[in-house]
């Protein structure tokens, strides 16, 4: 599962569930993989029968909570991410749980969710991340400033993470830190072209072609990476009609849990808001 030959992971799980039918982890592990395929009918159809099997099977509530995400069920997602917390209250429970806020608009709910998370866990760099998109889209720019300043000294030389920095220095009107956040990043690999197209040194039609991969879904992912950041950009230097388009595309064709699409869903609720 870790190495991403899930077929082979499900075959595996599928043969633990054969030898021991009554022991709910090859369950909840099969439905993660389940998940990663994108089958959410059968993760969340195994994650039903780990908590048949064991009620008290946090991670089967936390990976059902992914799945009904994915599938655009996010109130059902926050259900079981309270379940969850209720019985163990981890650090994960609470981030999940704030991404389903987040991708519901209710920014407050899900900065409430990272504060604890964070409390729980100071170092937890993906509920820093988290709380800084959280405060960015939330109107209060300055904390997203100081979230994600705060991620990037926890997750150094992690280029998304100096990307979204980046952005909130912009709508700050600070100074922009991105050459020295990723002066070690590797510009050759990706999201190395990204990283370039910010500092100016190249176009939005050459990030795209760089973001070419013979495997699919490592193209695909790119292509989604590179459609938002582009569109940012273009959003930041005032062509609004082909920002949005670029948004459009990002949540028309990725992945409902992906960065770059709450972010897209998210400027997209922020223009058609009431004035």
């Amino acid at each position: 599962m870790s190495r991403g030959d899930v077929d082979r992971a499900i075959a595996d799980f599928t043969e633990a569930i054969r030898l021991t039918p009554s022991f709910p982890p090859p369950y909840g592990n099969r439905c993660l993989a389940y998940d990663d395929k994108g089958d959410f009918d059968r993760a969340i159809t195994d994650c039903n029968e780990a908590i048949r099997l064991n009620p008290n099977y946090v991670p089967a509530y936390l990976n059902r909570g992914l799945a009904y995400h994915a599938e655009a069920n996010d109130d059902r997602a926050i259900a079981d991410y309270d379940e969850a917390i209720r019985q163990k209250p981890l650090v994960a429970a609470y981030d999940d749980r704030s991404i389903a806020y987040f991708t519901k608009g209710d920014y407050n709910r899900a900065i409430t969710d990272l504060n604890e998370a964070i409390r729980i866990d100071p170092t937890y760099s993906a509920a820093c991340f988290n709380r800084g998109l959280a405060n960015l889209y939330g109107g209060t720019v300055a904390n997203a400033v100081a979230d994600l300043s705060r991620a990037n000294q926890l997750i150094r030389k992690n280029a998304y993470a100096a990307l979204w920095l980046d952005i909130a220095d912009r709508r700050s009107n600070l100074p922009s830190r991105l050459a020295e956040t990723t002066s070690q990043i590797d510009m050759s690999k990706w999201p190395g072209p990204i990283v370039s197209l910010y500092l100016g040194r190249l176009t939005p039609a050459a990030v795209l072609t760089a973001a070419d991969d013979p495997n699919e879904k490592i193209k695909k992912r790119r292509v989604c990476q590179a459609s938002f950041f582009i569109g940012e950009l273009g959003l930041q230097r005032g062509a609004k009609d082909d920002a949005m388009g670029l948004f459009r595309s990002v949540v028309t064709d990725c992945a409902r849990r992906s960065t770059e699409w709450r972010a897209a869903n998210a400027e997209l609720k922020a223009v058609s808001a009431p004035q």
